[in-house]
């Protein structure tokens, strides 16, 4: 059983700021193994960014990062646009995440995912993004999300 560090427990309750929340997630578990870290946001949107390290291989005769690392930035950086837009955090499950990849993304490059929560009801939230690398125009996929609120 893995104990959440009080000074997360802390950050949750007394409102959803990305900066400090992103302080936390790159240095424990999942944040930490896969190098999340927290890149700009604006009203709706987050972005973030994780260096496609060699661990984070899945194709390795062509170099090219895994889906399985891109799906969990992307579902993070989507989950983080949803509470930014909040101005808190609440418990989410994320029902539908589609990633439409248009080219791959290799060993050496940063990633970047860029989500935003543009619609919301008192149960669900939608979010749409990209993932790139370095170059919005070029993206790596295109990205649709749909997550379950449990205010």
């Amino acid at each position: 059983m893995t104990l959440i560090p009080p000074e997360v427990l802390k950050l949750l309750k007394d409102g959803f700021e990305i900066r400090k929340f992103f302080e936390l997630v790159h240095s424990f578990g999942h944040g930490k193994a896969i190098g999340l870290e927290f890149s700009d946001c604006g009203e709706g949107w987050v972005e973030l960014e994780m260096e496609g390290r060699p661990e984070l291989v899945g194709v390795p005769e062509e170099n090219i990062i895994s889906s399985g690392a891109m799906i969990s930035l992307v579902d993070t950086c989507a989950g983080s646009a949803l509470w930014h837009k909040l101005g808190k955090f609440e418990p989410i499950v994320t029902v539908d995440l589609r990633l439409d990849y248009l080219r791959p993304a290799f060993a050496g490059e940063t990633l970047y995912a860029r989500c935003e929560c543009y619609k919301m009801t008192r149960s669900i939230a939608f979010v749409r993004g990209i993932v790139h690398t370095g170059e919005r125009d070029r993206p790596v996929a295109h990205v649709a999300g749909t997550f379950m609120r449990h205010p």
